[in-house]
């Protein structure tokens, strides 16, 4: 008896730090398996699960497709195997193989340009999409070009016109017009273009791939300037090429937004299925020396409340 009592004595110490360990665990912690699907290496991919993973309370188990359907098929047999509480899929490639290939799991994407495209308006499905809110942008056009009244946009009406219906009432509420042109084809932007720039103050770009082409850009850039039209993009990439300013997401904050989302459908379910959420970060870029070519002084409170200022 006396020989075997340390041993027992040693089992209750280990079950009672066991317990202890388990009833001390913050409220909010839990665990749980989540397959992040990414579609490819692409920075800002990287840089939203990145964030996710920075956030995430769960164990995250991740895949590449690298652009490759072939890839994504195989990557649907392993989820299926995995069975995990809730899918991240991380662009559209991404977002559209989960939604069809695994529609028993819950889904978060983000990174998705036109959802719906994708099927992503149904479902056991919610996600952050990549459009800074149409005030948002509005507001902060306005206060880097005061003088704003009017602010033309190019669309296909294929592919944006509802974004645009939106845009024309958020316009309306600033006291702004918005002068649209639609173009169905890429070959109808420069009449477009050089018919509209006489009609406004301020260019607004969309993310229209009919609208925005490698050549379509420098050719609507080269015309803003030479015009002296302050042209407001949706990607920072765009304002390093010359376009004057651009509000657009922040990459790894919706990654963390992301967190947070799969983190409220594991433990209580998609809280509205087909719902796309506005990322709540945005990063602001200016070109200072566009802005210098428009004729334009940018406030120096307002460089400062700026994310990137290119010289």
């Amino acid at each position: 008896m006396s020989r075997s009592r340390p041993i027992f004595n040693r089992v209750f110490l280990c079950l009672v730090f066991w317990t202890t360990t388990v009833v001390l665990q913050p409220a909010g912690a839990f665990s749980a398996q989540v397959a992040v699907i990414k579609s490819q290496d692409l920075l800002p991919y990287d840089q939203a699960v990145e964030g996710f993973r920075r956030q995430t309370q769960t164990d995250v188990v991740e895949y590449n497709m690298r652009g490759n359907a072939d890839e994504g098929a195989k990557i649907v047999e392993q989820v299926k195997r995995l069975k995990p509480a809730a899918v991240l899929a991380v662009g559209s490639k991404a977002a559209g193989l989960a939604k069809a290939g695994l529609p028993g799991i819950p889904l978060v994407y983000c990174l998705v340009i036109d959802p719906n495209q994708y099927g992503l308006q149904n479902g056991n499905v919610i996600g952050i999409g990549l459009e800074i809110p149409v005030q948002s942008q509005f507001k902060t056009f306005i206060t880097v070009a005061p003088a704003l009244k009017r602010i033309g946009v190019l669309y296909d009406p294929t592919k944006t016109s509802g974004l645009i219906r939106s845009a024309e009432d958020e316009a309306r509420r600033l006291k702004l017009e918005l002068v649209k042109s639609e173009v169905r084809t890429s070959d109808e932007i420069p009449g477009a273009i050089q018919k509209l720039l006489p009609q406004i103050q301020g260019l607004w770009m969309v993310p229209d791939s009919t609208v925005i082409t490698n050549d379509s850009f420098q050719f609507i850039l080269l015309e803003t300037l030479e015009k002296g039209v302050p042209f407001m993009a949706f990607s920072d990439s765009f304002v390093k090429a010359g376009a004057l300013l651009a509000l657009s997401p922040d990459y790894t904050a919706i990654g963390k937004q992301s967190s947070a989302l799969v983190d409220q459908v594991i433990r209580s379910g998609v809280p509205d299925q087909g719902k796309v959420i506005y990322p709540e970060t945005a990063r602001l870029t200016i070109n200072l020396k566009t802005a210098r070519i428009l004729g334009l002084a940018i406030p120096e409170e307002i460089l400062k409340t700026a994310d990137e200022v290119i010289q």
